[in-house]
This record gives C-alpha cells, sequence and structure tokens, in this order.
C-alpha cells in the first residue's frame, strides 16, 4: 500500500469544509502521528506535505491550522507559516483578550478550564497564555 493510501485510511473525512479527524495514533497534545519512513511525524504536517507535493516541510516552517482543531487533517484548513503567525493563528484572541486572562486567572477566582471554556479554548491553551509560553511579548 502506497504511503499516500495508509495516511488517509486514518482519516474520517467529511465535506470539504469540515474538520478532517486524525482517527490513527495521537500524541499528548492532541496532534495526530503518522509513521513516515521509519519516524513519527504530525498527521497534519504530512496531509500538508502530501497536498502540496513537497517533503520535507521548508526549513522553520510551521504547518498552522485556520481552525485551531489539531487533529484535522483537511488540507484546506492548513497552510505553511513562520513561529510568530503559527502562535497567533493559533487563536482568535486578541492583545485585550489575552491580558484579560491572564488578569482572570491572577485574580485566583478562575481555573484554566474555566477561562478556557468562556472563551472556546481548552485549559491547555489558556495555560500556555498565563505561563507565557504563547503571546510572551504581551
Amino acid at each position: 500500500m502506497s504511503i499516500i493510501k495508509r495516511f488517509w485510511k486514518y482519516v474520517d473525512k467529511q465535506g470539504p469544509d469540515d474538520c478532517w479527524e486524525w482517527v490513527g495514533a495521537m500524541e499528548a497534545k492532541g496532534y495526530g502521528n503518522f509513521s513516515l519512513k521509519g519516524r513519527s511525524q504530525r498527521s497534519h504536517r504530512v496531509s500538508w506535505a502530501i497536498a502540496h507535493r513537497t517533503w520535507p516541510i521548508p526549513e522553520k516552517g510551521h504547518i498552522c491550522h485556520k481552525c485551531d482543531n489539531k487533529s484535522c487533517v483537511n488540507p484546506a484548513h492548513l497552510y505553511l507559516g513562520n513561529n510568530t503567525e503559527n502562535q497567533r493563528d493559533a487563536s482568535s484572541l486578541t492583545v485585550e483578550d489575552v491580558r484579560e486572562i491572564r488578569t482572570l486567572y491572577a485574580s485566583e477566582y478562575y481555573t484554566h478550564k474555566e477561562i478556557g471554556i468562556m472563551y472556546g479554548f481548552t485549559k491547555q491553551n489558556i495555560g500556555d497564555i498565563c505561563n507565557y509560553k504563547t503571546w510572551k511579548d504581551v
């Protein structure tokens, strides 16, 4: 079986505008894993590479999700960006939102999970913001 056919058998394809969920192996952070030439690769990166017939992905290139769904491999939802674009596009948050999230968490009245529910993000996303892993410059 070709690599491409093997890859797509682990994808729950829906409509062209929907997220196509990876149903194969997953890593703890929520990204799909696909074994390519004996090395584990994130499935969304492989999907982008298949769609653009480009491997390896350009150095320092990040495959970003327009949909913010880590398990999505729909090529229409993926684009090549840089680290800054990847971090900023990982959310639809504004600078004001980020400041408010950090203020809410600092108040000790809200957990990462509760703030995530308010903003439509995971507790991990909120934790990364509060711990300055993302949005470091705000």
